[in-house]
């Protein structure tokens, strides 16, 4: 039976994640995965740019499968959908069928564009991983491909102070949680321009604009989670942000998040990439030295950002594909 659960009734939420989760992390080393309560915070919270809807296959009391829908209010064609299917339950169809409610799902709100994610482990290819072979079967095209990095804690403070540069009359600022309120309204003009310039590939995606409001919600469902933000801008001589970086430490989660870095394309070509993740590295030395790694992703292509990663010491673990199909396509 497959049908829509409720994720404010904890028990049932607790057996769809308990399933969702072994079957991402099946066969994986290293791998990533959003906890428990980070998960139900972000399903169960009152939000406006988002909508989440999640599905859930049993066999009598056992989820043996999960679905998982995003319905952004900005990219009102997309749809992002999450199928898993627990390792004993694989090649019965039943990932066909809950593809096929999503499908369903996707109908009934106007959605004509499936997007998914999955991830390749290394020594793996898309013909030897079931992830990538179900979706390339159903008539999924990769549209981006991303790769998941990992960076051994605490970096050694020798590299980090010989990689720091001079940022000459750029000046950095940094909070830990929320964002001072001179500077919230810049705050949410870079992360709409990091919506606009960040690599998209062939996916169909239409960039989101963030105001204040969108960031304070951000942040306040960040706290009730109990995700900590560590947060570098850097200020140009006039005034305006040339660019921010992000580490997050979500709870329940061993690996720190080195999420987003943005340098504007006015201000580029000061090493402010670098300096911006240098400072931050060094603030969560300082301030959390209990994380033993850190984990962020590159889009392939993007060979700056990389660049900066591999000199700070970050490897990469996993390729992930960022894929998309249009509504109605095969369902076996």
């Amino acid at each position: 039976m497959i049908g829509r659960i409720d994720p404010h009734d904890a028990r049932v939420f607790d057996s769809w994640y308990s399933a969702y989760r072994r079957a991402w992390l099946a066969d994986r080393e290293n791998a990533a995965v959003i906890p428990r309560e980070a998960l139900r915070g972000a399903v169960t919270a009152d939000r406006d740019d988002v909508a989440y809807l999640l599905h859930a296959a049993w066999e009598g009391d056992r989820v043996v499968g999960t679905l998982m829908l995003e319905l952004s209010a900005q990219n009102t064609e997309n749809a992002e959908i999450v199928v898993t299917v627990l390792p004993d339950r694989r090649g019965r169809g039943l990932g066909s069928r809950l593809l096929a409610e999503a499908e369903r799902v996707m109908e009934s709100h106007g959605r004509g564009v499936a997007v998914a994610e999955v991830p390749l482990p290394r020594g793996r290819s898309r013909d030897t991983w079931p992830g990538a072979r179900f979706a390339l079967r159903h008539g999924f095209a990769v549209g981006l491909e991303e790769d998941s990095l990992l960076l051994d804690l605490p970096v050694d403070p020798v590299l980090l102070a010989r990689l720091r540069p001079d940022t000459g009359g750029y000046r950095l600022r940094s909070w830990t949680g929320a964002c001072p309120d001179d500077l919230v309204g810049s705050l949410a003009d870079l992360y709409t321009v990091m919506q606009r310039d960040m690599p998209t590939g062939d996916m169909t995606y239409r960039p989101e604009v963030w105001d204040t409001a969108r960031v304070r919600a951000l942040e306040e469902r960040r706290e009730r989670a109990g995700t900590v933000c560590l947060v570098t801008v850097a200020e140009a001589p006039s005034g305006e942000l040339a660019g921010f970086t992000v580490i997050s430490l979500v709870r329940g989660e061993a690996v720190a998040g080195q999420e987003d870095t943005l340098v504007t394309s006015a201000h580029r070509g000061h090493r402010l990439g670098l300096a911006l993740k240098v400072h931050n590295l060094e603030r969560l030395a300082r301030d959390f030295p209990d994380y033993p790694a850190a984990r962020t992703w590159n889009a392939v292509g993007n060979e700056h950002m990389r660049a900066i990663n591999l000199r700070l010491g970050f490897r990469v673990e996993e390729r992930h594909l960022e894929l998309q199909r249009p509504g109605g396509g095969p369902a076996a």
